[in-house]
């Protein structure tokens, strides 16, 4: 279920601390240099991750749906091991 901004985010709580996710997708019109189709997900400067569609695709419901989950896989799986590593790290720290 979603909600909408004015809504407050949930928050998840572990072991008594708590910890907010948050997911953002961008879908945007691109021209010129860099405005290649691709077949692949790559992981940009920023750290996020993108694919590029050819017009066609990207009207394509199916097609859109299959390259945002693409593309949030990777992130998802990056921000997973980031937390763990950081909940492991001061969980050592604290013994």
């Amino acid at each position: 279920m979603s909600r909408n901004a004015t809504e407050a985010p949930r928050l998840v709580q572990i072991e008594g601390r708590t910890f907010r996710i948050r997911t953002q997708v961008v879908v945007e019109e691109v021209d010129g240099e860099g405005a290649a189709e691709t077949t692949e997900v790559i992981q940009r400067e920023d750290g996020s991750f993108e694919m590029m569609l050819a017009g066609a695709d990207a009207t394509s419901i199916d097609k859109s749906e299959r390259a945002i989950l693409d593309t949030a896989y990777p992130a998802i799986r990056q921000a997973l091991s980031q937390h763990l590593s950081s909940v492991s790290q001061k969980k050592l720290n604290s013994l």
